[in-house]
C-alpha cells in the first residue's frame, strides 16, 4: 500500500513537471500539438509572451524561438569599377521574427542557419 502511494506521488509530481514550461526575456515560445502549429479559435497560432505556462504532457511540446533582433553578416565583395579599382562592399542584415508560426514552417523547425539560407536566395 505504501509503496503504491509513492509510485502515484512520483508519477503525479513528474507528470507536472513535464506540463510546466518557462519562456524566456527575449524569447517566444510556439506550441506543437504532435507537430501540427496549434491555433486559437481565431485560426492565429499560440505564441506564448515570456512567463511560466502549462501545457499537455506527451501530446504537445513547446519550441522555442528567438523574439531580439538578429544580425546576419555576409562576406565581403569584391567589385571592379569602370576605372578599374577594387571596390569592396561589406553588408549586413538586422532582421527580427514577425510570424513565428510561419517562420516555424518556412525554416523547417525554427533553425536560424536554415533561415540565413533563405535570406541569401
Amino acid at each position: 500500500m505504501r509503496k503504491s502511494v509513492i509510485a502515484i506521488i512520483i508519477i503525479v509530481l513528474v507528470v507536472l513537471y513535464m506540463s510546466v514550461f518557462v519562456v524566456k526575456e527575449g524569447e517566444r515560445g510556439i506550441t506543437l500539438r504532435f507537430g501540427k502549429v496549434l491555433r486559437d479559435d481565431e485560426n492565429k497560432p499560440l505564441v506564448y509572451a515570456p512567463g511560466l505556462h502549462f501545457k499537455i504532457p506527451f501530446i504537445e511540446s513547446v519550441k522555442m524561438l528567438d523574439a531580439r533582433i538578429q544580425t546576419m553578416d555576409n562576406q565581403a565583395d569584391r567589385f571592379v569599377t569602370k576605372e578599374k579599382k577594387d571596390l569592396i562592399v561589406d553588408s549586413y542584415i538586422k532582421w527580427r521574427i514577425s510570424d513565428f508560426s510561419r517562420y516555424y514552417l518556412a525554416t523547417g523547425g525554427g533553425d536560424i542557419s536554415q533561415a540565413e539560407v533563405l535570406f541569401k536566395t
